[in-house]
């Protein structure tokens, strides 16, 4: 097969966080599969300033970018933006890799879902914290049974955006526009899209509970630090903290799994490391001699060596090695002519909670039932 051709949507501000279409064009141009052809943004300045980095096609007109002779695009534009943009790839039969949450209203996820079943093209969600090696590793431990059966996990995305809220003109970002609030959903997909890669299950029920923005920053409005409880479609219970607002030190990639053979913890901070304890190999647990953590990575040699071969090249996209394994697993599935790992409906499953947490905490908690994107 000949090198697909991609078009990027959205180049992004520069100054403004990681301009995302430039990480895309940064990851692509190691591919020895793909060429970006064409790159789309409302202001032409940097559709222009993106493609001259490609050597690609610049559009400030929608429309004409979808029509250039593309094989497949990355959706980097505003989350009100990413389901109707999907949605006119789809029709195109124009492959989709989309930034995440995949659709802002539970209508929204309809009208993908109708789009992506007459298309002949493949959806996949850009989730890319899914393809960290920890996440990585700790998903091929799973599927070992050294956790045995996995009956709580838990994710927080706590990342202190505030200064993403305006451009370096002083507009409002999509960041800026209520809070940690998106639409009506919850950004949680960082958080809680890894956990469902790892235990391959959907989120059945959630309530959340929220705080008022204004707490952590004057005269903002809309909701932030939402909690989310949920229950899933296989009986496990989650818990997911997303916060954007809150002062204090990052930590945008906490997990925790807890199984009935084994746990696991990401790091918190202050030198500590992601550790490990497995029943079959490590002490026994008692309540008065505790059994100890261990390094999560000794593991990494035996379940990813994969991941520790890899040279520099595969961190250019940002976010470690994780948009260079994203890529190649898109790339793979176009090639090979097969749904992603993270399709349309895995996709949906890690967004919608979001827009269902943000009803239960406006209805003080109550619980409520999340959309099964394979009945829509």
């Amino acid at each position: 097969m000949a090198h697909l051709r991609f078009g990027i949507i959205g180049a992004g501000n520069v100054g403004v966080g990681t301009s995302r279409g430039d990480s895309f064009i940064r990851a692509l141009a190691n591919s020895e599969d793909a060429v970006v052809s064409a790159v789309y943004d409302i202001r032409p300045e940097n559709a222009e300033r993106a493609a001259r980095s490609a050597s690609a096609q610049s559009f400030a007109e929608f429309e004409p970018f979808l029509d250039c002779g593309l094989d497949a695009v990355v959706i980097c534009s505003p989350i009100a933006f990413h389901a109707e943009q999907s949605a006119a790839a789809l029709e195109r039969n124009l492959h989709v890799l989309s930034e995440v949450p995949a659709v802002h209203s539970t209508e929204a996820a309809r009208q993908l879902v109708s789009a992506a079943t007459r298309s002949s093209a493949h959806y996949m969600l850009a989730e890319n914290y899914c393809y960290l090696d920890e996440v990585e590793l700790v998903r091929r431990l799973a599927q070992d049974g050294r956790f045995g059966e996995i009956y709580f996990a838990e994710g927080e995305y706590v990342h202190d955006c505030r200064d993403l809220w305006a451009d370096d003109e002083g507009r409002p970002t999509w960041r800026g526009q209520g809070g940690n609030t998106i639409g009506p959903g919850v950004y949680c997909t960082h958080s809680l899209g890894p956990l469902l890669f790892i235990l391959e299950d959907r989120v059945a029920h959630v309530c959340a509970l929220a705080n008022e923005t204004s707490t952590v920053a004057e005269g903002r409005r809309g909701s932030f630090n939402f909690i989310m409880l949920m229950q899933t479609a296989g009986g496990r219970t989650l818990r997911v903290r997303v916060d954007t607002v809150s002062p204090r030190p990052h930590q945008a990639a906490y997990y925790s799994v807890q199984g009935t053979a084994g746990a696991y913890e990401s790091w918190r901070g202050l030198g500590d490391k992601p550790k490990i304890w497995l029943s079959d190999e490590h002490e026994e647990s008692h309540c008065f001699e505790s059994a100890a953590w261990h390094p999560l990575m000794d593991y990494a040699e035996q379940y990813i060596p994969e991941r520790l071969a890899v040279g520099d090249e595969a961190r250019a996209g940002g976010h470690g090695t994780s948009e260079y394994w994203m890529l190649r697993d898109f790339i793979g599935a176009i090639k090979r002519d097969e749904p992603p790992p993270i399709d349309l409906h895995r996709g949906l499953d890690c967004t919608l909670p979001g827009i269902s947490a943000v009803e239960s905490a406006s209805a003080g908690g109550q619980l409520v039932s999340v959309p099964d994107p394979r009945r829509m």
